[in-house]
């Protein structure tokens, strides 16, 4: 092995250490492919040789700009509208009619779609109460969907999607009800859908922002990233941000957290879903 790409080798390994550090996100020399894929676009738009010169300058020099455009250029924003379709099936027969029915009298619901990316998750609830549940109409709904991605966060606040973005997901008859054909053949979502859900920048592996307790958190497959260190520190604050009185979360299909036992797993066909266990959280 040449002494150049040993040093490359090395170099990439501390650049996925600084990415584990500030994103959170775990990866391993089976993944060095990504990096020259992600950062080849980053790097020739600030005149380095090639992404290895880019990790060099990112490695030596103070964190920046440049360090958190390289950094997002690693996570993995592939999403859909009603994305694996069973969750918002079970959220539409149970988890929001048990909502519903808790806080009939105070009429308020406190949402969460924690790493949202470009918006199609919390677009897609959005749609589902809108469309399942005409009472909601009164209620006060407070829908905050964070990310760690301007671009996707930019993205999504404009509520704009190419053609195959919206028939991603969506029914014809969905894309007539709720979006607007724009001159340029792209897709924008009603306004009213937009005023419905607050989007704000958020690291999951950094300090939160004080929030309400939420009645529902969607954190869907996005752990995965994540080392199991990490994930236990997360689930313990989602754990404090959900309901007392029996808030849920709902994770990705190949998540679970099965040995947290201050969670009361529910199954739904093939839905799992988990929600606070007030009776545990007070022996704890």
């Amino acid at each position: 092995m040449t002494q150049a790409l040993t040093i490359h080798q090395n170099n990439i390994h501390l650049f996925f250490q600084m990415l584990e550090e500030h994103l959170g996100i775990a990866l391993d020399h089976s993944k060095e492919y990504l990096v020259a894929s992600r950062l080849a676009v980053i790097a020739r738009s600030h005149n380095f040789k090639d992404h290895h010169a880019l990790i060099q300058h990112l490695l030596v020099n103070p964190l920046g700009i440049l360090h958190h455009q390289s950094f997002h250029a690693m996570t993995t924003n592939e999403t859909m509208f009603f994305r694996d379709k069973y969750p918002f099936e079970t959220l539409r027969t149970t988890i929001i009619p048990a909502l519903i029915a808790k806080r009939r009298e105070t009429k308020t619901l406190e949402i969460w779609c924690a790493a949202a990316s470009t918006g199609q998750e919390p677009y897609s609830l959005a749609i589902l109460l809108r469309e399942n549940f005409p009472e909601l109409y009164f209620w006060k709904i407070q829908l905050i969907a964070t990310d760690i991605s301007e671009p996707a966060l930019t993205q999504a606040r404009t509520g704009i999607y190419s053609e195959t973005e919206v028939k991603r997901g969506l029914s014809e008859e969905q894309i007539k009800r709720h979006f607007k054909l724009l001159p340029s053949g792209q897709y924008e979502i009603s306004s009213e859908l937009k005023q419905m859900i607050r989007f704000e920048s958020l690291n999951l592996v950094k300090d939160w922002p004080v929030m309400p307790k939420f009645d529902l958190i969607l954190i869907r497959n996005v752990l995965i990233y994540f080392n199991a260190a990490t994930k236990a520190k997360i689930f313990r604050k989602l754990r404090a941000q959900l309901a007392d009185d029996g808030g849920c979360l709902l994770l990705g299909s190949s998540e679970s957290i099965l040995y947290d036992q201050s969670f009361k797993v529910q199954q739904e066909d093939r839905v799992s879903y988990y929600c606070k266990d007030l009776h545990k959280e007070m022996q704890r």
